[in-house]
């Protein structure tokens, strides 16, 4: 009985080797059959095609551009640098086989120098880096290309809302030699027409919007067709958590150090050194704005205008306070009185005593409670615009 057992587990073991041996054949056999099939359908395919013939006119080509990353802005040169990828399809029909007849293939891979390709540029833009990929041929005829891109688009910044600003970029693709009746280009109707959707938060700026639209143009002193471009809109804006730390803290406690000027007695001798620190604090807050942002024409930010403003406030205080302590430190010299009790005796001299002016001193001290309160109605209202810009 025993025996009998032995026998049925060992004539069971060779039938499930037998079994995984042939399973394993039949994968390699069926490996090496997509592979040749493969080699058969792309040799086929370039026989049929050349790279320099347009598939048949007007090719329908769609386009879509999805953003990555906002990798830097160059405030100095007025440049946008993103990067992104974009997804181009088209049809070509004579990339269509019936995949029964190549081992159930789909789809092939082809060199994106081998056959023919959208001739696209973007206007007013420069392509930093683009990296060769391999397109995709569909058995039905389509062709899709996801092209990796790294752009530097020029803008128009405008930092008068610094460091709250909103900067707006547009991107153009138009097909640089084909019109709009040999090459039909639209965007994809959904999300991926212009998309956000793997966007990555930079350190220093958010992109809020990204849209695309589609313009058919006339260039009529070159030709008299219609050429098709789209038009892609970028909305972003600077995070202001660091650039609170850097900068506007910073102004604001500089500035407010003018009112201590106001509160520090006329006659003490802090009272004009604290003003001239104050001047030099402010100028330097002043270059270090300017190293990180232009400052130039009506579009010049607000907080440099502030800064600036503030520079002449405390060259008021300055002023005053020397006022100030000219009318505090004005007395009168009382001399020698008529009453014999008081004449000095033989051998000493007349000294003569400097008494203040109460009525200077008072009027000193009421000039520079004024000063307080206008100075400080002015940076409460300064304050609260760099706070709470009114961006359009």
């Amino acid at each position: 009985m025993a025996f009998r057992d032995g026998a049925l587990v060992v004539v069971l073991g060779l039938c499930l080797l037998y079994v995984k041996g042939g399973a394993g054949v039949s994968t390699a056999e069926s490996q090496d059959a997509q592979h040749d099939s493969r080699h058969d359908l792309i040799a086929k395919l370039m026989e049929v095609h050349n790279k320099l013939v347009m598939p048949k006119t007007p090719v329908n080509v769609s386009y879509g551009l999805t953003l990555l990353s906002i990798e830097g802005v160059d405030e100095k040169e007025n440049i946008l640098r993103i990067a992104a990828f974009a997804t181009i399809q088209w049809f070509d029909h004579r990339f269509q086989w019936d995949p029964a007849n190549y081992s159930g293939l789909s789809f092939v891979n082809l060199p994106r120098n081998s056959i023919w390709t959208p001739d696209f540029r973007m206007l007013y833009a420069q392509v930093v880096e683009e990296d060769d990929v391999n397109l995709i041929a569909y058995a039905g005829g389509t062709v899709s290309h996801f092209l990796p891109l790294r752009l530097a688009i020029p803008c128009s910044f405008n930092f008068k809302d610094f460091p709250s600003d909103v900067h707006t970029c547009d991107l153009f693709l138009e097909s640089w030699s084909h019109p709009g009746s040999l090459i039909n280009l639209t965007f994809f109707e959904d999300e991926t027409a212009a998309s956000l959707a793997y966007h990555r938060v930079n350190s220093q700026w958010e992109a809020q919007s990204f849209k695309v639209n589609r313009k058919v143009t006339k260039y009529p002193d070159y030709s008299t067709e219609e050429y098709i471009n789209l038009s892609y809109r970028i909305q972003f804006k600077r995070t202001v958590k660091e650039y609170t730390v850097r900068f506007v803290a910073p102004s604001v406690v500089t500035s407010l150090l003018i009112l201590l000027c106001f509160l520090i007695p006329p006659l003490s001798g802090g009272r004009m050194v604290l003003c001239s620190v104050v001047i030099l604090g402010l100028l330097l807050q002043l270059f270090h704005l300017n190293q990180t942002v232009p400052i130039h024409g009506s579009d010049a930010p607000f907080m440099a205008k502030f800064l600036t403003f503030s520079v002449f406030l405390a060259a008021f205080a300055a002023v005053e306070s020397v006022v100030s302590m000219n009318l505090s430190s004005w007395g009168t010299l009382s001399g020698s009185s008529n009453n014999n009790s008081n004449a000095p005796k033989d051998g000493e001299e007349l000294v003569a005593q400097p008494k203040p002016n109460l009525f200077l001193m008072q009027l000193a001290r009421i000039i520079d409670l004024v000063c307080f309160v206008v100075f400080t109605v002015i940076f409460a209202i300064g304050g609260g615009v760099i706070l709470n810009p009114t961006t359009e």
